[in-house]
C-alpha cells in the first residue's frame, strides 16, 4: 500500500512539473526547426525565397533570411506541437519589414478571426485593441529584435523592441492566447481589415513555452551577434510534453477604458461610406485635426474605405474625411464620444458630387442681421475650400437664404452680401473668384416652416449647386 502511495505521489508531482523548452527556427534554407521536435513552419500563400541578407545591424554580417512578400505570412501549428504554446510563452523575432506607413500585422493568435493582436503603427508597438506603447526604434527596411512574453497565471503580457519593454498590459481576456484553431500566424493580415500586412525578412524566430525574464530579453539583444550568426544555446524540446490542456475560448475583448494607466491609448476604427448608396468608398482619406484646424495626423483608408487610428484618452477630436469624387465631412467627437466609438467603431459618410445639385452647408452662421460670418463657421467654409483646392476645373454657384422676418427687399440684398462674404473667404484661401458666382434668394425658397421659432433658423442657410467640375 505505502509503495502504492508512493508512486501515485511522484506521478502527480511528474504531471505538474517540466522542463523548460524551446524552439528555434533559423531560416537556413528551409523552414524546419533546428531540433527537428517541432513541426516546420507552414507557409500561408505562397511561398517566399531564401536569399543572403546584409544585417547592418550586425556589422554587416551575412546569412540565410527568409524574404516574403505582402500578406505571405508564416504559420506555427500548436496543435502538431501538441499544444506547445500555452497561456504562458516567450516569441522571440529577428525581421524586418519594407513598409510601416500604416498599422502592420506581427502576430496574430486567433487565426484571422480577430482584428485583435500584435502590431507596428508609426514606430510603435501595440497589441490592438488594447495598449499603444510609446515610439521605439523600428524603422522600414531595418532589421527589428521583437519579444512578446505572457505570464499565464498574471497575464500580464509584455512586448520588446531591442530588449527595452515597450507594452505592458493585463490582458485579461486571453487576447494573446491561441485559440481553438492552434495556430499562430507571423507577418499575414486578419479577415476583419484587411491592407495590414508588409512584406519582409525574417532572421530567426525563437519560441519559448515559459516566461523569459526582462533580464534575460535584454541579453539576448544585447548578444544578438551569438544567436543569430551562430546556433543559440537553449534548451532543447522534451520528447515527452505534458499532456495538453484544452485550449482557452476566444472572449469579448476587453474596452478601450480597460486599458492600464502606464501609457493609455484607444484606437478608433470605421469605414467611410457613400452617404447614397452606403456602400464603402474607395481610399478615402482621414485627416486628423486640432481644434484649431491644424493637420495632426493624415492617413489613407483601404480599397473597402476601412481605416484605424490611435489617440491618447482624454482628448477631443476632429475629424475631416475626403475622397475623389464625393464632398468633405467634418466630424467632432468628444473625449467621452471617441472612447465609446473606439467600443464598436464607426461609420463615416461622403456625400457624392452631382452637378447641379444643391448642397447645404449647414453650420454656416453670421451676425444677426448682417453679413459677418461667426467663428462657428469656418469648419463647413474649410469643407467647401477643400474641395475646390482638391478640383482645380470646378466651378460653383453659392445661394443665399433667410427667413422671412422683416422686410423683404432688405431680407434679398442680405442673402447677396451673405453670398459675397463665402466667396472672399474662398478667394482668401487661394480660390480664383472666377470659378465662384452667387445669387441671393432672400426668403423666397424656404426648406422649413417659418411659422414655428424651432424651424426658422433652417431657413437662414447658404448653399452651393457644382456648374462644372471637369
Amino acid at each position: 500500500m505505502n509503495r502504492l502511495l508512493w508512486c501515485l505521489f511522484f506521478w502527480v508531482i511528474s504531471q505538474g512539473t517540466y522542463a523548460q523548452r524551446a524552439g528555434v527556427y533559423q531560416f537556413e534554407k528551409n523552414l524546419e526547426e533546428e531540433s527537428g521536435q517541432l513541426p516546420p513552419l507552414k507557409v500561408l500563400k505562397e511561398a517566399g525565397i531564401f536569399q543572403e541578407d546584409v544585417l547592418p545591424e550586425l556589422k554587416n554580417a551575412k546569412r540565410s533570411v527568409y524574404v516574403f512578400e505582402k500578406n505571405y505570412g508564416l504559420q506555427f501549428d500548436n496543435r502538431a506541437a501538441n499544444g506547445f504554446l500555452r497561456d504562458s510563452y516567450t516569441i522571440e523575432i529577428y525581421f524586418k519589414f519594407s513598409a510601416l506607413d500604416s498599422w502592420k500585422r506581427v502576430i496574430d493568435f486567433k487565426n484571422r478571426k480577430s482584428d485583435n493582436g500584435c502590431y507596428i503603427y508609426d514606430g510603435k508597438l501595440n497589441f490592438y485593441n488594447f495598449a499603444l506603447g510609446t515610439r521605439a526604434p523600428v524603422r522600414a527596411n531595418e532589421y527589428t529584435h521583437y519579444v512578446i512574453s505572457r505570464n499565464g497565471k498574471t497575464k500580464q503580457l509584455k512586448m520588446y523592441v531591442d530588449g527595452e519593454s515597450k507594452v505592458e498590459f493585463t490582458d485579461q481576456n486571453d487576447e494573446g492566447v491561441i485559440d481553438e484553431d492552434g495556430v499562430l500566424n507571423f507577418f499575414h493580415d486578419d479577415l476583419i481589415v484587411k491592407e495590414e500586412a508588409s512584406a519582409g525578412a525574417v532572421a530567426i524566430i525563437k519560441i519559448f513555452d515559459y516566461v523569459v525574464e526582462p533580464t534575460e530579453v535584454k541579453k539576448s539583444y544585447l548578444k544578438l551577434n551569438e544567436s543569430v550568426l551562430k546556433k543559440p544555446m537553449v534548451p532543447p524540446v522534451a520528447t515527452s510534453p505534458p499532456p495538453a490542456r484544452p485550449l482557452p475560448e476566444t472572449k469579448t475583448p476587453t474596452n478601450a477604458n480597460d486599458l492600464p494607466s502606464k501609457e493609455p491609448s484607444l484606437v478608433l476604427s470605421g469605414q467611410v461610406q457613400n452617404e447614397t448608396t452606403r456602400k464603402p468608398i474607395k481610399q478615402p482619406t482621414v485627416l486628423v485635426l486640432n481644434k484649431y484646424n491644424t493637420e495632426k495626423q493624415r492617413l489613407k483608408g483601404t480599397d473597402d474605405g476601412l481605416f484605424k487610428i490611435a489617440f491618447e484618452v482624454g482628448q477631443d477630436v476632429y475629424f475631416m474625411v475626403e475622397a475623389d469624387g464625393f464632398f468633405p465631412t467634418s466630424i467632432h467627437f468628444t473625449a467621452k464620444e471617441l472612447t465609446e466609438k473606439s467600443k464598436n467603431g464607426t461609420i463615416f459618410t461622403l456625400k457624392p458630387v452631382t452637378i447641379s445639385e444643391s448642397i447645404v452647408l449647414k453650420n454656416i452662421r453670421f451676425v444677426q442681421g448682417k453679413p459677418e460670418l461667426l467663428p462657428e463657421s469656418e469648419e463647413d467654409l474649410n469643407r467647401l475650400w477643400m474641395f475646390m483646392r482638391d478640383n482645380p476645373a470646378a466651378e460653383i454657384e453659392l445661394h443665399g437664404h433667410t427667413d422671412n422676418l422683416g422686410d423683404f427687399d432688405l431680407n434679398l440684398a442680405l442673402s447677396r452680401q451673405r453670398v459675397e462674404s463665402v466667396k472672399a473667404f474662398l478667394v482668401s484661401k487661394g480660390i480664383a473668384s472666377q470659378r465662384i458666382s452667387g445669387r441671393g434668394f432672400g426668403s423666397t425658397r424656404p426648406i422649413a416652416n417659418n411659422n414655428r421659432e424651432e424651424t426658422r433658423p433652417l431657413n437662414r442657410r447658404v448653399e452651393f449647386v457644382i456648374k462644372k467640375l471637369k
